[in-house]
């Protein structure tokens, strides 16, 4: 018995030892292009991380925020790669990354994180690599204020629904526009957002984008699409601006914008309701019957149509109120999808008033959850999961029960007029990758 025990405890460490890794990587950092390089640019960023001898499971491999750049994860999948070094056989995987620069100067890319795993897939270590440093410079006539991009090919389109030439406007009608973008070699998360705005008179309702990126041959073409909603809230003649998007081809090496035209709408006044005159004295007593009989038709008729606009009205606010996007990412966040229940946290911070929406990020409970959804979807190694949604759900609602309770009674109440703070909300995302 006593010769078994001691066999089992020298056998323990052997197996230990065996699903440890043979040794200590070497884990190499390049970038493409290594100079010349824009704002708004893809900078491609390759991390290579090497076993001697053999790689008992792939690494996981993060990068945390950069200030200035946005870092996204480029493929879903490490690339395997084999390599001679110093005499020894090396083979690893290669983890592709895209840093998008968003201001001039000098920007300092973190050191890569590497967690060791064993053949399991539990971890046994860790290792980084070197950090980069990136100069990104402003071309002539390029406003770095704006949503540059900077790619071989760019286009722009919008459209409108209903279309404003023809359509007849009412206070609380809406008008829908829908912008589709597409850039050569950027994803649809690289493509900055633009700042909406309207004349008083009218509000704003943005939805989350919807993005697609598209891969043939390792060429990424990105596509994002924005909608946003004008709802006029009174009679008058109103100027919806234009639009623009800066870019720079980088194989012309010009700059160039595409201009998205505004349009001018017309909100003409409620219409008054038709006098009815019936004459009891001069018609006999069966016309004067089916003048009143007509009139109650056309009055149901009349009434019909205004309880179905206040109705689309009221609905209109409900949607677009505070109270709604909350229900909304509370319902999303408890299914666990860590892309949909960060297009709703979006959606629903638009909806709080200005002082509340950076109190959010930075308070307690809900600003530690916002962080982990984050770093889930772009940054430093974190997994989403339903627990972590719910966690997320309960302190957004903990959170509008201890505000100031100016918006209270969600369900009717509008949001900021022309919201535009999250243009930069995306811009201080980096990528976790778990292969």
């Amino acid at each position: 018995m006593k010769l078994a025990m001691a066999f089992v405890w020298t056998l323990i460490p052997a197996l230990a030892w065996a699903q440890a890794p043979a040794g200590q990587p070497v884990i190499r950092t390049t970038i493409s292009p290594a100079q010349g390089i824009v704002i708004g640019q893809p900078v491609r960023l390759d991390v290579q991380v090497m076993f001697p001898g053999e790689m008992l499971h792939p690494p996981r491999v993060s990068i945390s925020e950069a200030p200035g750049a946005q870092i996204l994860r480029f493929e879903t999948q490490a690339t395997t790669m084999r390599d001679r070094i110093d005499d020894q056989d090396y083979v690893g995987q290669s983890f592709e990354f895209i840093v998008f620069p968003r201001r001039s100067g000098e920007i300092a890319v973190p050191a890569p994180n590497v967690t060791l795993l064993d053949r399991n897939g539990d971890s046994v270590g860790a290792a980084k690599g070197d950090p980069i440093r990136i100069a990104v410079t402003v071309p002539p006539g390029l406003d770095p204020s704006g949503p540059v991009l900077a790619a071989d090919g760019v286009s722009v389109a919008q459209s409108w629904s209903p279309d404003p030439r023809t359509a007849q406007f009412r206070p609380g009608s809406a008008l829908v526009r829908t912008i589709r973008r597409q850039a050569d070699g950027v994803p649809a998360l690289g493509m900055a957002e633009f700042a909406f705005a309207a004349p008083d008179g009218v509000r704003i309702y943005a939805d989350p984008p919807v993005v697609e990126d598209r891969s043939e041959r390792g060429a990424v073409e990105g596509h994002r699409t924005d909608k946003v909603t004008y709802v006029f809230e009174k009679a008058g003649a109103y100027d919806l601006p234009a639009l623009t998007q800066p870019w720079w081809s980088l194989s012309a090496k010009q700059a160039r914008t595409e201009t998205l035209p505004g349009v001018a709408v017309t909100v003409a006044a409620p219409a008054g309701r038709p006098e009815v005159r019936l004459g009891w004295t001069s018609r006999p007593l069966w016309l004067a019957a089916g003048f009143i009989l007509a009139a109650l038709a056309l009055g149901l008729i009349l009434l019909r149509g205004r309880l179905a606009a206040l109705r689309q009205r009221a609905e209109q606010r409900h949607r677009a109120s505070e109270g709604a996007a909350r229900r909304e990412l509370t319902r999303t966040a408890k299914a666990g999808d860590a892309s949909a229940t960060y297009c709703a946290l979006i959606q629903w911070l638009q909806r709080l008033p200005a002082d509340q929406q950076a109190h959010a990020r930075s308070t307690g409970e809900l600003g530690s959850a916002i962080a982990s959804l984050e770093r889930s979807l772009f940054g430093a190694g974190a997994t989403w999961d339903r627990k972590m949604g719910e966690r997320l759900a309960g302190a957004a609602v903990a959170f509008r029960k201890r505000s100031d309770g100016s918006m209270r009674g969600s369900g009717n109440s509008l949001p900021p007029l022309n919201p535009t703070a999250w243009s930069a909300s995306m811009n201080k995302a980096s990528s976790d990758v778990r292969p």
